[in-house]
């Protein structure tokens, strides 16, 4: 959940990007997980849902491997843009909180660093689209998820 008033622009990036509306400092909380609104699908979920939806969620959601866990942002939060000098850093793969690089103006365009969110990047090598299917042994049960009630 994005922690900071955001709105959504056409990015000079790619497409669609979070802008901010209010001054941020350099370590500022910018998002955290939050279950009301933030969803989480397992591999299994996902496999077996309609392509089309299939599709949205890989390229919107970022994957936890270890877990087997998609992670889609409920809000503005799905927007943020790649860079490879982002203005926030990721305190964990999905679950992790996203913090303020440096102190950043309102109308900044929020980036991230794809291949220190998402396993799903990491494993594709240094291109940014989603694998079609994560293989695994087995996917953990949903309730062994880290969502937290921070």
């Amino acid at each position: 959940m994005m922690m900071v008033d955001t709105e959504l622009r056409v990015s000079p990036i790619h497409g669609i990007g979070v802008f901010l509306t209010e001054r941020v400092e350099a370590g500022q909380l910018i998002w955290r997980f939050d279950s009301r609104v933030d969803r989480v699908f397992s591999d299994d979920e996902l496999n077996h849902m309609p392509e089309r939806l299939q599709r949205f969620l890989r390229t919107y959601s970022t994957l936890h491997g270890e877990l087997g866990l998609w992670v889609l942002c409920g809000d503005n939060g799905r927007h943020f843009n790649h860079s490879d000098q982002p203005n926030t850093r990721s305190l964990g793969i999905a679950f992790g909180d996203d913090v303020a690089s440096g102190d950043l103006e309102p109308g900044t365009e929020l980036t991230s660093d794809y291949r220190t969110i998402c396993d799903a990047v990491r494993s594709a090598g240094t291109g940014f689209s989603q694998p079609q299917e994560i293989k695994r042994s087995s996917s953990p049960a949903m309730s062994a998820s880290p969502m937290s009630s921070r």
